[in-house]
């Protein structure tokens, strides 16, 4: 039994009782498989021609992944990963510790080899796209659920997979999720790929003052 007071919050359960008076299904529904965690890497001093990059709580950020941000192991502690360790096209990474980096979702869509550290969980959803998962567990109602689930001392809290399992959603958000998942990210793609350019182009500004000051 949970006693803690993020637990019983009145808004919380306030939204809560909504959502289950108006018909809901739980995560655990969309997710038969146990949840895939990251063992606690042996990580290489500096990355080498074969080494793999691990996903870590600071390398998932705004619903990507920084690769800069990955370190590294070998190629043998990698081969040695059980297969379900190794990540796939379309897996769902969650950070689940570490106080306020739990929370935080990623599709993982690259066809390069990469692993996971012991802060994140792999998801495999079933009757719902990755895509949609990934938006409805960064939703407002999905994170405030992962506040509500957040337990142990400051810093160090985590959230548990059965408590995960019990987030509630709107049953009838289901049939159009997954599209509005896919058009919002389309966008979100396009506003970053404008961002960069913008970047692109302030880093030449700066070019241009620097050889004006010389």
């Amino acid at each position: 039994m949970r006693c803690d007071a993020k637990f019983a919050d009145p808004e919380v359960l306030a939204v809560e009782k909504r959502v289950r008076a108006a018909g809901f299904f739980e995560l655990g529904d969309v997710l038969p498989s146990p949840f895939v965690k990251g063992i606690q890497p042996d990580y290489l001093d500096q990355p080498t021609d074969d080494s793999v990059p691990v996903i870590n709580t600071l390398s998932i950020q705004n619903l990507g992944i920084r690769v800069g941000d990955c370190r590294h192991i070998s190629r043998d502690d990698f081969d040695a990963l059980a297969d379900e360790r190794k990540l796939r096209r379309e897996d769902v990474l969650l950070t689940v510790d570490g106080g306020v980096s739990i929370g935080k979702p990623v599709l993982f869509d690259s066809a390069d080899e990469f692993a996971v550290d012991s802060h994140v969980v792999i998801l495999r959803p079933v009757g719902l796209s990755p895509l949609g998962l990934v938006y409805l567990l960064a939703s407002s109602l999905g994170q405030m659920q992962f506040r509500r689930a957040e337990s142990g001392a400051s810093g160090q809290t985590t959230v548990t997979e059965e408590d995960i399992r019990r987030f509630v959603f709107p049953r009838s958000i289901l049939d159009t999720v997954d599209h509005v998942a896919a058009t919002i990210e389309k966008e979100r793609k396009h506003i970053m790929k404008q961002r960069e350019e913008l970047d692109i182009k302030e880093a030449g500004l700066w070019k241009r003052l620097e050889k004006f000051a010389s």
